[in-house]
């Protein structure tokens, strides 16, 4: 899951070394979400091999109080060195980073990462799928995720699954669904 994570977490693309550690954007964006409050995790497996990865919570509110309360200080603490690290590492730390007005009407929220060979097959398509069905089974009324507006695929893919883009910046377009 983490060298999936990795291999996609630049637009898509690769994002080994874009990092000081190579690790971090799993410790973020990934490995929590098999340990926090009301996650769901979900593979997409080829012959006995995973080749991507749905993950989230149905409770955005929970998670993000457990992730800087309990996750991310266990993690070794690191200094930003590269510029992939001055965003991300204190963005992490943030309590609030989660919990804008988007988590109160949509309080599910997931990350979606499928390896190129796996991309435009339906995968995706089915991974966000059963991750909804999961969610709202949880009582969430409706999911969000936030994408590169830099990756071009996850703008096009996403509308077609149902979810519409709420909220734009600079850098990113939030995308919500209702469930």
């Amino acid at each position: 899951m983490a060298a999936i994570c990795l291999l996609t977490g630049a637009d898509g693309g690769d994002a080994t070394g874009l990092f000081a550690d190579d690790s971090v954007l799993a410790d973020v964006y990934a490995v929590p979400y098999l340990y926090g409050p009301e996650c769901i995790a979900l593979a997409w497996d080829v012959d006995g091999e995973a080749r991507g990865y749905v993950v989230g919570t149905a409770n955005t509110r929970a998670f993000q109080e457990w992730f800087v309360e309990v996750c991310w200080p266990m993690r070794p603490v690191r200094e930003p060195r590269t510029a992939g690290d001055e965003w991300l590492i204190p963005g992490a730390a943030d309590p609030n980073r989660m919990l804008g007005p988007i988590a109160q009407e949509y309080p599910a929220h997931l990350h979606i990462d499928l390896l190129p060979d796996q991309q435009g097959k339906g995968a995706g398509r089915q991974l966000i799928e059963a991750f909804c069905v999961a969610a709202a089974d949880a009582g969430a009324r409706g999911v969000h995720l936030e994408a590169s507006s830099g990756n071009r695929a996850a703008m096009a893919f996403y509308p077609k699954v149902g979810f519409e883009a709420v909220a734009t910046t600079a850098t990113t377009v939030t995308f919500a669904r209702r469930l």
